[in-house]
């Protein structure tokens, strides 16, 4: 009996190792992220879409060993192109990772859950790391979602942080920079004072809030 427990403890210890060695050997990630954010919101409500331009840098640590930079965003959104410093570029829609597979590791884990409403896109190491500060730009749409009616007789729709409607910064605070152009009759809200101007009944908005792990920030758009 005491042989039989000495050969299951070298047994774990053999394949704890080997474990081990797997995660070593397996394919590094990193994340893209960003101080700062730019959106340019195009509001449709004909077509029930939100459109979604985002511009921001990145400055790679090259120290990393990281094989792919990653971002991660809600499956709602509709990634309709990639550019890297105005280069078309094609993401891999990666899966079944592990906290382990980043570099430093993940600090959120739940987007690694299997019913994660989030989707991690890829891009090859080669695409940052040859670069001091590289420019990213996604083009995208969301689906609008279903206007609320509020007492004051408008009614209101929005977007929380949370939602990953946009790549955002999982590892720091950022500050999000937003535009948004609709019909006059929709107004803009944010964390703080929006500036707006209007052009034959076309509405320009603009403001920023303050993103960050722990912080729920709210994009809320005003109809009426």
């Amino acid at each position: 009996m005491r042989k039989y427990y000495i050969c299951i403890i070298l047994f774990c210890l053999v394949f704890s190792l080997f474990a081990q060695d797997e995660i070593t050997n397996q394919l590094k990630f990193g994340l893209i992220s960003s101080p700062v954010y730019n959106l340019d919101l195009r509001l449709s409500n004909v077509l029930q879409k939100v459109y979604v331009t985002v511009d921001f840098k990145v400055k790679p640590d090259s120290t990393l060993a990281a094989d792919y930079f990653s971002f991660f965003m809600n499956q709602d959104a509709n990634l309709e192109q990639v550019f890297i410093n105005s280069k078309l570029v094609s993401p891999s829609i990666t899966t079944n990772l592990q906290v382990e597979h980043f570099v430093p590791s993940l600090p959120v884990p739940a987007l690694l859950d299997p019913n994660s409403v989030e989707v991690c896109y890829s891009l090859k190491r080669s695409l940052f790391v040859s670069q001091d500060s590289v420019s990213v730009k996604l083009k995208y749409w969301l689906p609008l979602p279903k206007w609320q009616p509020v007492a004051d007789g408008s009614h209101i729709i929005g977007f929380l942080s949370e939602y990953y409607w946009f790549p955002r910064n999982v590892e720091t605070r950022s500050t999000v920079y937003v535009k948004l152009q609709s019909a006059a009759c929709y107004t803009l809200e944010l964390d703080e004072p929006c500036c707006f101007s209007e052009i034959d009944g076309l509405r320009m908005q603009s403001g920023c809030f303050r993103d960050g792990l722990g912080k729920s920030s709210f994009l809320k758009i005003v109809r009426g």
